[in-house]
Protein backbone atom coordinates (compact mmCIF):
# COMPACT_ATOMS: atom_id res chain seq x y z
CA UNK A 1 0.00 0.00 0.00
CA UNK A 2 0.96 3.50 -1.02
CA UNK A 3 1.66 6.52 0.88
CA UNK A 4 -1.12 8.67 0.03
CA UNK A 5 -0.15 12.05 -1.33
CA UNK A 6 -1.00 15.72 -0.20
CA UNK A 7 -3.90 15.74 -3.10
CA UNK A 8 -5.31 12.01 -1.82
CA UNK A 9 -5.38 13.61 1.76
CA UNK A 10 -6.98 16.70 0.46
CA UNK A 11 -9.24 15.23 -1.63
CA UNK A 12 -10.67 13.03 1.22
CA UNK A 13 -11.18 15.74 2.86
CA UNK A 14 -13.62 17.50 0.76
CA UNK A 15 -15.54 13.98 0.51
CA UNK A 16 -15.75 13.63 3.95
CA UNK A 17 -17.23 17.75 3.47
CA UNK A 18 -19.70 16.37 0.78
CA UNK A 19 -21.04 13.36 2.76
CA UNK A 20 -21.40 15.36 5.78
CA UNK A 21 -23.27 18.02 3.51
CA UNK A 22 -25.61 14.92 2.97
CA UNK A 23 -25.81 14.27 6.24
CA UNK A 24 -27.00 17.74 6.60
CA UNK A 25 -29.47 17.73 4.12
CA UNK A 26 -31.72 14.25 5.44
CA UNK A 27 -31.31 15.72 9.10
CA UNK A 28 -32.98 19.15 7.58
CA UNK A 29 -35.54 16.96 5.28
CA UNK A 30 -35.89 15.23 8.35
CA UNK A 31 -37.02 18.35 10.56
CA UNK A 32 -33.86 17.71 12.91
CA UNK A 33 -32.97 21.34 12.94
CA UNK A 34 -30.47 20.83 15.35
CA UNK A 35 -28.39 17.94 13.94
CA UNK A 36 -28.58 19.75 10.69
CA UNK A 37 -26.75 22.45 11.97
CA UNK A 38 -24.11 20.77 13.69
CA UNK A 39 -23.71 18.47 10.17
CA UNK A 40 -23.61 21.93 8.32
CA UNK A 41 -20.93 23.20 10.27
CA UNK A 42 -19.03 20.29 10.34
CA UNK A 43 -18.99 19.89 6.36
CA UNK A 44 -17.57 23.61 6.63
CA UNK A 45 -14.78 22.83 9.39
CA UNK A 46 -13.58 19.24 7.46
CA UNK A 47 -13.49 21.91 4.33
CA UNK A 48 -11.97 24.65 6.15
CA UNK A 49 -9.39 22.00 7.65
CA UNK A 50 -8.12 20.85 3.78
CA UNK A 51 -7.93 24.54 2.90
CA UNK A 52 -5.41 25.01 5.85
CA UNK A 53 -4.35 21.68 5.05
CA UNK A 54 -3.19 22.65 1.88
CA UNK A 55 -0.47 25.31 3.15
CA UNK A 56 0.92 22.91 6.05
CA UNK A 57 -1.09 24.49 8.62
CA UNK A 58 -2.20 22.89 11.56
CA UNK A 59 -4.68 24.07 14.39
CA UNK A 60 -6.01 21.72 17.65
CA UNK A 61 -9.14 23.64 17.92
CA UNK A 62 -12.25 25.03 16.29
CA UNK A 63 -11.27 28.48 16.94
CA UNK A 64 -7.82 28.01 15.98
CA UNK A 65 -9.44 26.96 12.28
CA UNK A 66 -11.21 30.31 12.68
CA UNK A 67 -8.61 32.07 12.73
CA UNK A 68 -6.28 31.10 10.39
CA UNK A 69 -9.12 30.43 7.56
CA UNK A 70 -9.63 34.35 8.16
CA UNK A 71 -6.04 35.01 8.29
CA UNK A 72 -5.14 33.24 5.51
CA UNK A 73 -8.00 32.63 3.38
CA UNK A 74 -11.34 35.77 3.90
CA UNK A 75 -7.94 38.45 5.17
CA UNK A 76 -6.91 37.58 1.64
CA UNK A 77 -9.96 37.68 -0.44
CA UNK A 78 -9.50 34.06 -1.39
CA UNK A 79 -12.49 33.78 0.32
CA UNK A 80 -15.28 36.51 0.24
CA UNK A 81 -16.11 38.28 3.17
CA UNK A 82 -20.34 36.75 3.07
CA UNK A 83 -18.69 33.29 3.40
CA UNK A 84 -16.61 34.09 5.96
CA UNK A 85 -19.12 35.95 8.10
CA UNK A 86 -21.30 32.80 7.39
CA UNK A 87 -18.46 30.53 9.02
CA UNK A 88 -18.50 32.58 11.82
CA UNK A 89 -21.86 32.35 12.49
CA UNK A 90 -22.32 28.51 11.84
CA UNK A 91 -19.89 27.47 14.39
CA UNK A 92 -21.16 29.96 16.72
CA UNK A 93 -24.95 28.25 16.06
CA UNK A 94 -23.10 24.95 16.32
CA UNK A 95 -22.40 25.76 19.42
CA UNK A 96 -25.24 27.56 20.75
CA UNK A 97 -27.43 24.66 19.09
CA UNK A 98 -25.27 21.31 20.86
CA UNK A 99 -24.54 22.79 24.28
CA UNK A 100 -27.67 25.47 24.99
CA UNK A 101 -30.50 23.40 26.41
CA UNK A 102 -32.78 26.04 25.13
CA UNK A 103 -31.42 26.22 21.54
CA UNK A 104 -33.98 25.37 18.95
CA UNK A 105 -33.34 26.67 15.64
CA UNK A 106 -35.65 27.48 12.58
CA UNK A 107 -36.08 24.91 10.04
CA UNK A 108 -36.68 28.01 7.59
CA UNK A 109 -33.36 29.15 8.65
CA UNK A 110 -30.98 26.39 8.45
CA UNK A 111 -32.21 25.82 5.16
CA UNK A 112 -30.73 28.86 4.16
CA UNK A 113 -27.76 28.20 5.69
CA UNK A 114 -27.85 25.05 4.31
CA UNK A 115 -27.25 27.16 0.92
CA UNK A 116 -24.20 28.40 1.87
CA UNK A 117 -22.57 25.77 3.51
CA UNK A 118 -22.61 24.39 0.00
CA UNK A 119 -21.25 27.37 -1.49
CA UNK A 120 -18.79 27.52 1.31
CA UNK A 121 -18.01 23.96 0.57
CA UNK A 122 -17.84 24.56 -3.39
CA UNK A 123 -15.55 27.51 -2.65
CA UNK A 124 -12.98 25.83 -1.34
CA UNK A 125 -12.71 22.96 -3.74
CA UNK A 126 -12.14 25.49 -6.59
CA UNK A 127 -9.65 27.11 -4.07
CA UNK A 128 -8.10 23.79 -3.81
CA UNK A 129 -8.61 22.83 -7.87
CA UNK A 130 -10.14 19.47 -7.06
Amino acid sequence: MSTPTKEDLLRLKIIKARRTLSEAEKMIEFNFANAGVNRLYYACFYAASALLFSKDIFTKTHSGVKQKLGLHFINTGLIPGNLGQFYNDILRLRVHTDYDDIADPQLNLVKELAILANQFVDKAQVILNL
